[in-house]
């Protein structure tokens, strides 16, 4: 793991190197796992062992998330010669799970027979320290399958930024040190609190994860997924493990944070990397959201995402738990049955696969029942009252103004939704009356209003 110059509440960072073997001819003696209070996990399917020979030996290993069958997820200085932009000249993948048994002379032992073809970095990205650098992202596209993913897809923006600010439970997995001086050759994971997600950091596009002194990640678990479970069971993929401060390597004594970069800001890279290996193309958050409250229902808008438009096979519409509440095809799609209040919502495209982004919310709409109008006022000619408009999101059909007695004196109906105030004449026939209005909505009748004044015609 690498250190981070900064993560916002993150400061004395400490280096922290890659996972470096020693010659050796038996396999390590296995320790007390370490990362985070957690523990073993053989055979899990969504982390995997890598191998990195820098040209001389097979002296450092990372960890990768196995995302999809030939599509892993790692950190951009696994796979970049230290110091420089130039790609490592191999890498040596080990089944998901399973021992991951290396040594710097004679190089890792039962790695699978797959193949690395394909790695993308962000542009510009230099594994230039040991400390964390800017985009310290990487993808790689595998000649064939490593094995069945357990991750159904890549969290978004609005998940990723509704779980910092709740601390919702994430978990870490790696290959990494569980000891300053101590290494498993089986992954551990641990459960870990999601403290803070930023799109737009100085890094990158960071998330972070609390841990404290006596749990962590530590070197050879750069590379390794940090990953959230939601509601419906599903395992979504926040990104990947890079750099910590404290801990496993400094005795560091307080709270600290691990620091990561999130997958789905990468969708130009990772879309690469998908369409090479044969799946489909992840689509961008929608745009141009736009809520509208109609009676107790809100009517969501948007426009198509602005990449990979194409792969969309729907979209749906989430409330602020993260529940889907609406499914759509179209651009459009109404969320009925609401309470009265203020409501948010988020818009996800969807491809074939499951996979699409939603940022976090940015618009509301408030759906509010029709209430008991204002008694109506009377001048020499006219009855007038104030309507509804801007005080209800019920759809008003028709205004209706009675006497004391409750018989009709006028119905207004065809009038523009938006005015303010309305009128009728005043009946001709002589005699004393006082009114009341009534509006007839959608969403049923209002009460009928005070009574206006007393007003007599001769």
């Amino acid at each position: 793991m690498r250190s981070p110059r900064r993560l916002i509440a993150m400061a004395g960072a400490v280096a922290i190197s890659l996972t470096v073997l020693g010659t050796a001819q038996a396999s390590p003696t296995p320790v007390s796992p370490r990362i985070y209070g957690g523990t073993l996990v053989p055979g899990n399917p969504g982390v995997a062992a890598v191998a990195i020979f820098d040209g001389g030996s097979w002296g450092k290993s990372c960890s990768a998330v196995v995302w999809k069958p030939r599509v892993l997820l790692t950190s951009g200085h696994c796979v970049t010669v230290a110091g420089g932009t130039a790609r490592v000249p191999r890498l040596a993948i080990f089944p998901p799970g399973a021992p991951a048994v290396q040594y710097s002379n004679t190089g890792p032992q039962g790695a699978s027979p797959v193949n690395v073809i394909g790695i993308w970095t962000p542009s510009g990205y230099v594994n230039a320290s040991s400390r964390v650098e800017p985009n310290d992202f990487a993808v790689l596209q595998l000649d064939q399958d490593l094995g069945p993913s357990m991750y159904s897809r890549l969290a978004t923006s609005a998940e990723m930024s509704r779980w910092a600010s709740t601390l919702y439970p994430g978990t870490i997995m790696g290959y990494g040190l569980n000891s300053p001086a101590g290494r498993d050759i089986l992954p551990v994971a641990a459960g870990v609190p999601i403290d803070q997600y930023d799109p737009n950091f100085g890094l990158g596009p960071v998330f972070s994860v609390q841990q404290n002194a006596s749990v962590g990640v530590c070197s050879g678990d750069s590379g390794g997924p940090t990953y959230a479970t939601n509601a419906l069971g599903e395992n979504l993929v926040l990104g990947v493990n890079s750099g910590s401060a404290g801990g496993c390597v400094t005795g560091h004594t307080g709270a600290y944070l691990m620091v990561g970069f999130s997958a789905i800001d990468y969708l130009d890279l990772v879309n690469q990397a998908l369409v090479a290996a044969g799946y489909p193309s992840i689509p961008s958050a929608p745009t141009n959201i736009a809520l509208s409250a109609v009676n107790n229902s809100v009517v969501v808008n948007w426009q198509p995402p602005t990449t990979s438009p194409d792969t969309v096979v729907n979209y749906e519409v989430s409330d602020p738990t993260g529940a889907v509440v609406c499914a759509a095809s179209a651009l459009t799609c109404t969320v009925t049955d609401l309470p009265d209040g203020e409501h948010i919502f988020t818009v996800r495209a969807r491809n074939a696969q499951g996979e699409g982004n939603a940022l976090p919310a940015s618009a509301s709409a408030v759906t509010t029942a029709p209430t008991q109008m204002a008694p109506p006022t009377v001048t020499k000619k006219k009855i007038k009252f104030r309507t509804l408009a801007a005080s209800t999101s019920a759809v008003v059909d028709r205004y209706r103004v009675v006497n004391a007695k409750g018989r009709q004196i006028c119905t207004i109906i065809g009038f523009n939704p938006n005015a303010r105030s309305l009128s009728c004449p005043l009946p001709k026939k002589p005699g004393t009356y006082r009114f009341r209005v009534i509006a007839v909505t959608q969403m049923g009748q209002t009460p009928h209003s005070g009574l206006s004044r007393k007003v007599r015609i001769s």
